[in-house]
């Protein structure tokens, strides 16, 4: 017995906003793992280590991508300017973007990785001076571990010394999971194919 076409056309519609729904609560249930990584109005959420304040280190308020980020530079004291935090409420296995702008500041170009990005003291993300002073971008993947790991951001590194860099828009989010894109492509296959049967018996 065949389904009456009003019946079948809820079903689908429904069907597909079910799974679009389902697929956007996977993707935003925890949404950015970074606490403060706009650094909109402070450096909140953040430790900031070895960074010489009276040049300008640590939080700076009128400068950023937009305004609002974190300067490291440490010129003479000891000890490597970094920014960290630890990230919490991670799944094991789980797969993660990372990712974030960097501008370079004051210094001496040096051929060796200058900036880089750690989770856990392994660094993920190296990079050399930029050749300008644009904001640029970085990303790259990780893959959980354990339910925390700790994000650190370093400048002079690799022996780079008395260089700055300027950092903003930190960011963490997990990877959504095959098994969901899967169901959304379903959905959507399905609702094509109703309205394309729809169209057939139309012209019939």
């Amino acid at each position: 017995m065949k389904s009456h076409p009003i019946i079948q056309k809820t079903g689908a519609v429904v069907l597909t906003i079910l799974m679009l729904s389902y697929f956007a609560q996977s993707v935003t249930a925890q949404g950015n793992l970074i606490v403060n990584g706009g650094f909109d109005t402070d450096a909140s959420g953040w430790v900031i280590t070895n960074v010489y304040v009276p040049e300008g280190g640590g939080y700076v308020s009128n400068y950023g991508n937009p305004p609002g980020s974190i300067f490291l530079y440490n010129p003479s004291l000891p000890g490597i300017p970094a920014a960290s935090q630890e990230i919490n409420s991670l799944t094991p296995g789980q797969l993660y973007i990372v990712s974030g702008d960097y501008q370079r500041g004051l210094g001496k170009n040096k051929t060796d990785d200058s900036f880089g990005v750690a989770l856990d003291s392994v660094f993920l993300f190296e990079t050399v001076v930029p050749t300008d002073s644009n904001w640029h971008s970085f990303s790259f993947d990780y893959t959980a571990t354990s339910t925390s790991a700790l994000l650190s951001l370093e400048a002079q590194i690799n022996g780079t010394d008395d260089y700055s860099y300027s950092i903003d828009n930190i960011a963490m989010y997990a990877v959504p999971e095959p098994n969901s894109l899967c169901l959304l492509e379903v959905g959507g296959m399905m609702s094509a194919l109703f309205f394309t049967h729809r169209r057939k018996v139309r012209r019939e």
